[in-house]
């Protein structure tokens, strides 16, 4: 079945492509590039249309009820996403910028809405598998900072794919009870990914929430205490990093990871 649904998802999303990008070139939905190219922005909603059939199929032929609870907050982190997208004051940058604007000058951007709201899920999701407080704030922690990761890398084409195949992959590996969940969303990304790769359509927070917290989700379910610790520093070193100092600048370089970086595009 698991074989059936990833080609459903990935037949899906690559029919609805490009539909849903002259519509949200239509609407407006553009944004210039890092080469100064306009190219549609919030293509990341294909990865809602490209995986619903799938998802709802495994439900009701498997009566596992948790998939609608795994696709309801990936739909409600995708749709801030959207929104930060669209409405979004880009001129503030970084989640400490949003956070700070709301809390000093009172305004609340698209950036400080979007944190709320996935912080807000996360807090439930770790509530929802409370075992104890160490296990939830790990959770949380893991949850809300690899939705934002993936925000990170997103800044040229194709990065935000490898980053997500590349954890796909491990994941695939290690946890054999996570690979239809994930492969569904791996087909529906690989239908995207020639669009990306080539500088013609941009993922956004849209996307990329969708995906950091689809892995995010991954590793509560799956990792160890340690494991789930190991990640949560890993993940605040990387914050604390961007915060201060550029990630394409660093992959620029270290000629192995710029050699990853450019390969695609």
């Amino acid at each position: 079945m698991g074989i059936i649904l990833t080609i459903l998802s990935y037949s899906v999303s690559r029919f609805s492509l490009s539909s849903l990008k002259h519509f949200l070139i239509k609407a407006g939905a553009v944004r210039e590039n890092y080469l100064g190219n306009q190219i549609p922005i919030g293509l990341g909603l294909i990865l809602i249309f490209g995986t619903a059939p799938s998802f709802f199929l495994y439900s009701f032929f498997t009566g596992d009820e948790s998939v609608y609870f795994i696709f309801l907050v990936l739909t409600i982190t995708l749709l801030v996403g959207f929104i930060d997208d669209i409405l979004g004051n880009h001129s503030v940058k970084g989640l400490k910028g949003h956070i700070l604007m709301l809390f000093k000058k009172g305004e609340l951007t698209s950036g400080a809405l979007k944190a709320i709201i996935i912080s807000t899920t996360s807090i439930f999701i770790a509530f929802y598998y409370w075992e104890n407080v160490i296990l939830f704030v790990l959770n949380f922690v893991i949850l809300i900072l690899t939705t934002n990761m993936f925000n990170l890398f997103d800044v040229r084409p194709g990065r935000v794919i490898k980053i997500y195949v590349l954890i796909y992959l491990i994941l695939f590996i290690s946890y054999p009870e996570t690979r239809t969940y994930l492969s569904i969303i791996f087909a529906s990304v690989l239908a995207y990914a020639p669009l990306d790769f080539k500088g013609k359509g941009m993922l956004g927070d849209t996307g990329s929430n969708f995906l950091g917290m689809s892995i995010g989700l991954a590793f509560v379910f799956n990792l160890s205490y340690l494991a789930k610790a190991i990640v949560c520093i890993l993940l605040v070193i990387l914050h604390i990093y961007t915060e201060k100092k550029s990630l394409t600048k660093l992959i620029e370089r270290i000629k192995i990871l710029r050699l990853i970086d450019n390969m695609g595009r």
